[in-house]
């Protein structure tokens, strides 16, 4: 079935009623993507103000990169991916930086 994706409206919608606005144009049966529903209100609220269209959310896994320095200061990074390496490669490149003294950043003012 093809997808008509012009749905007026739908950022005005809950979470909720884009969700089931979704199914009904995908012609998806509920149970079938039953996982990708949440039943915390608190954090479905949350992350309706956090991006527009919110349907649902998802868990990543929360990983720490380590042996990160920044301007002289240590650092542990949290990172969420999916991707298995990152956190690993970043972690690398940092201890390879450290060795050097880390990395160093500046700003100029706004």
């Amino acid at each position: 079935m093809p997808v008509n994706s012009r749905l007026p409206g739908f950022f005005k919608l809950s979470p909720q009623e884009r969700f089931d606005r979704v199914l009904e144009a995908r012609g998806i049966d509920a149970e079938a993507i039953a996982d990708l529903r949440t039943d915390d209100a608190a954090l479905l609220r949350l992350a309706d103000g956090m991006v527009e269209n919110v349907v649902g959310v998802m868990a990543l896994p929360l990983g720490v990169g380590a042996n990160f320095r920044v301007n002289g200061k240590d650092h542990l990074v949290p990172m969420v991916t999916e991707e298995p390496s990152v956190v690993a490669a970043a972690s690398n490149l940092a201890h390879v930086a450290r060795v050097h003294g880390g990395f160093f950043c500046s700003a100029d003012e706004p």
